[in-house]
């Protein structure tokens, strides 16, 4: 049960969860190798923040420019 000593951390009194915080917390323990689907989800979630990063960059330089 290593997630859930992370997990208490930053459940604590007047502590506001963000949302990457929230989502984390709702993971399940990764004690078990992920199935097929959750690699994919996983590969999709990492090319999605990719994507996003290299627009947000594009996005900076093109305001630069201007």
């Amino acid at each position: 049960m290593r997630g859930i000593q992370s997990w208490g951390s930053i459940h604590q009194k007047g502590h506001v969860l963000s949302k990457r915080e929230n989502e984390a917390s709702k993971l399940r323990p990764s004690d078990r190798p992920l199935n097929e689907y959750e690699q994919e989800q996983k590969a999709l979630r990492k090319n999605l923040e990719r994507l996003k990063a290299e627009r947000l960059a594009r996005e900076v330089a093109k305001s630069k420019d201007g």
